[in-house]
């Protein structure tokens, strides 16, 4: 390039001084040449003035000048054109690769081969910008790149430092970005050094966009600063624009593919489909059925071709469904929706149907297709979950309630334990205070009840045969019930042993027997309770919401009672819903039924059809070892004991009774009602207690905390903690975390005096093991 410009300088030089020396030869000869061609001697004795030399001196200047400047302009044109030569070269190679290729990759990087080997530039790069919280820049096509430039690259397309730079700032405002000189350009600094190493100087990065979207750039490096001029990148803004389209149209055409793919596997699945096919010719006539809709229908296809829709079993069966086909019929319009339709043999199946009109070539009706979907297991999956929401809902009410309850319900216990002890056994309070007692007492099996409910009473579980346990319901049924319903039982296990507290199962059993004597009352009938065996697989699993995979036990009660309706099947479980009289039940037993079957990993499901009867089928985890006899816990005897207690509630009422009550036990009791100034007195003189009862929920300090405290004190301290509400809402008052501190015991409130002299016996007179 300097060799050619110092040649154009050398012509530009040489023509001017050649004008230089003929202007002034003819400067000397011209007044000779006209003299003589005048005949006039005169002219030739004239001598040329210094005005004429200026002006041949100025004149050859002027020359050299234009021509310099004109062999500069045809230079810079060449130039230019040659640019623009490359460019459109690379326009027309891009757009033929656009159109013979159909790999978006591949795509992408034929653009940055001919971004540098046609359109001479040193590196061409695409970037996509991840849309997470991150928003990094990811290389997925390049073309001359050298080192590891783009290998180790950290860039982003966010407004930060390394976010700043051509391709992330494109992505960001989606607009072209050019760096004329990256050496210099401060917003470049935290790539310069690479850059330096590859030789690269100047960029331009275009924004790649769909549908008014930025996803991507082209980034091209060069090694000249201002390589990238305004008609240039005019040019490689339309090549941005066509990669953007060619991108687009791959993704479209993959997706169209895809698509097609789909409906024909869809078109195969269809002649094997799970759902109910049907079709009617113009008339309403049954042209087919497939097996799925023989199957939820009832009806062979043998007896429903050629049957007229009004006359069809099924159309007789299920008007609601019979007349929204009707109106497919009148309105040739498409209808959806959600139906309950019942099967010959009366069970009812919900279903999804679509009915359309198909159209013939001339715009006439052909014929009418139904397409139905038993959605009968994803309805009762909706139900189960509006059940465990409800009973999600209650568990945070009663949860809230129970530790208030309680509280009150202590007091109310504890007094009237000690009034009976006062009052003698002829006064004529005496049966209104055992009433009052008797009443806490429900009380307090209510609130456990309520816990039940909710999940929130955690029972002691072990391995028992529930054989044995139906066994003795199944005994007890035959003196309580009618004769007019007939007792069967079906048990059909080798080993019927679950994890179970035997309590919660008796519960169950008779709560849903009982119901079902009540269904059969009036008209008798069959009671039947079976027990079987059955192993599910991960596929059979899905219907059984919260269970795994595994060996069940199966019980079965069945009645053949009046059956429920729909409605009332899906409000069964609901706390305090009952089909019965006023008085002769609360709503809470199948609700129960419910908690207890959840809280023994197991799962409850109901079938009841309208003057046939209802069907129980509960799921237990079934599990392999030796059961154990449960037997009854003796109450103990009242005995009186020794000790000085230290007792903290704020309950400033339930504080007295119990004060009074240990002391009449034989204890000497210190009672307080803040916990702070317990702790202060312990430290006084920690060895003037043998024992702490503290309550969970106070001021200042929890039960745990102070508990901490004590113990932190003097480490060999007996601690009782008692609290009215539950581990579910407050997990410091599991005996698990609490024992892992250093609490003895936890009790739950309302604590019985009984109880809780036993306890108390127990931590100051341990047994040796």
């Amino acid at each position: 390039m300097p060799n050619k410009l110092k040649t154009q300088k050398s012509t530009c030089l040489t023509i001017a001084l050649g004008y230089f020396i003929v202007s002034g030869l003819w400067a000397l000869i011209s007044n000779k040449v006209f003299a003589a061609l005048l005949s006039q001697p005169a002219l030739a004795e004239q001598s040329v003035g210094p005005g004429y030399w200026f002006f041949i001196a100025a004149s050859t200047g002027m020359l050299y000048w234009l021509l310099n400047y004109w062999e500069v302009a045809i230079a810079e044109s060449q130039k230019n054109l040659q640019k623009v030569n490359r460019s459109l070269r690379s326009f027309s190679s891009c757009t033929k690769a656009m159109t013979r290729m159909d790999d978006e990759l591949e795509l992408m990087e034929e653009i940055c081969r001919i971004c540098v080997e046609v359109g001479g530039h040193s590196m061409a790069w695409v970037a996509f910008g991840d849309d997470d919280e991150k928003k990094l820049l990811r290389p997925v096509a390049h073309w001359g790149a050298k080192g590891c430039f783009l290998d180790e690259l950290q860039a982003t397309w966010d407004d930060t430092e390394l976010g700043r730079g051509p391709a992330g700032t494109s992505i960001r405002t989606g607009k072209i970005t050019v760096f004329h000189n990256l050496l210099t350009n401060p917003l470049y600094r935290p790539w310069r050094e690479a850059v330096e190493k590859c030789g690269y100087t100047s960029c331009i990065a275009l924004p790649l966009i769909a549908d008014g979207r930025v996803f991507g750039s082209l980034v091209i490096f060069d090694a000249l600063p201002h390589a990238f001029d305004v008609e240039e990148a005019q040019l490689l803004e339309e090549l941005a624009e066509d990669l953007s389209y060619g991108i687009k149209g791959l993704r479209l055409k993959a997706e169209s593919k895809r698509e097609m793919e789909e409906r024909f596997m869809l078109a195969t699945v269809m002649d094997q489909t799970s759902d109910g096919v049907i079709t009617f010719d113009a008339d309403g006539y049954i042209q087919y059925i497939n097996p799925s809709f023989e199957s939820l229908c009832g009806v062979p296809a043998a007896e429903a071709i050629g049957v007229s829709i009004h006359e069809f079993e099924c159309s007789k069966r299920n008007p609601v469904f019979y007349r929204a086909v009707l109106s497919v019929f009148n309105s040739n319009e498409v209808l959806s929706g959600h139906f309950v339709n019942k099967k010959r043999d009366g069970s009812e199946y919900d279903m999804d149907a679509n009915v359309a009109p198909v159209f013939g070539a001339s715009g006439e009706v052909v014929r009418y297709v139904a397409t139905i979907r038993d959605v009968s297991e994803a309805v009762g999956l909706q139900r189960q979950l509006r059940q465990a929401q409800k009973m999600e809902a209650l568990a945070t009410l009663s949860g809230g309630i129970a530790h208030d309850f309680n509280n009150i319900l202590a007091i109310i216990i504890t007094n009237m334990e000690m009034t009976l002890e006062d009052i003698p056994e002829d006064s004529p309070l005496l049966g209104s205070m055992q009433l009052v007692l008797r009443a806490g007492l429900r009380g307090k099996n209510l609130v456990k009840q309520f816990l039940t409910i909710s999940r929130q009473n955690e029972q002691s579980q072990k391995i028992v045969p529930i054989e044995d346990i139906v066994e003795d319901c199944f005994s007890l049924l035959r003196s309580t019930l009618p004769t007019t319903i007939e007792l069967r039982k079906d048990f059909n296990v080798e080993s019927s042993l679950i994890v179970a507290d035997p309590t919660q199962i008796n519960q169950v059993i008779m709560n849903l027997c009982t119901n079902a004597g009540d269904a059969m009352q009036q008209k008798g009938g069959i009671l039947d309770i079976s027990l079987s065996e059955v192993e599910l697989t991960a596929n059979e699993i899905a219907r059984y919401p919260g269970l795994e995979p595994g060996k069940f036990v199966k019980l079965i009660v069945a009645d053949t009672g009046h059956g429920m309706t729909r409605e009332v099947m899906d409000r069964i479980f609901d706390p305090f819903f009952t089909t019965k009289t006023k008085g002769k039940g609360t709503g809470l037993g199948l609700s129960i039924v419910h908690s207890i079957v959840k809280n023994h990993r197991g799962n409850i499901s109901v079938n009841s059809i309208i003057d046939v009867g209802t069907t129980f089928t509960i799921l237990f985890p079934k599990v392999e070892g030796q059961g154990r006899t449960i037997d009854e816990i003796a109450a103990p005897k009242e005995m009186s004991g020794q000790g000085r207690i230290l007792f903290v509630d704020d309950e400033v009422d339930y504080v007295t009774g119990m004060k009074t009550g240990l002391e009449r036990l034989g204890y000497v009791v210190t009672a307080e009602t803040d916990s702070r100034k317990t702790l202060e007195l312990f430290r006084q003189n920690p060895d003037m207690f043998d024992l702490v009862i503290t309550d969970q929920t106070m001021p200042h300090l929890t039960g745990v905390m102070l508990a901490q405290e004590l113990l932190a004190i003097r480490a060999d301290l007996p601690i009782i903690l008692c609290s009215g509400s539950s581990p579910a809402t407050d997990a410091a008052v599991s005996p698990g975390k609490a024992k892992a501190i250093g609490i003895r015991e936890v009790l739950m409130k309302p604590v019985e005096r009984s109880v809780m002299n036993r306890v108390v016996q127990q931590l100051l007179n341990p047994q040796p093991e």
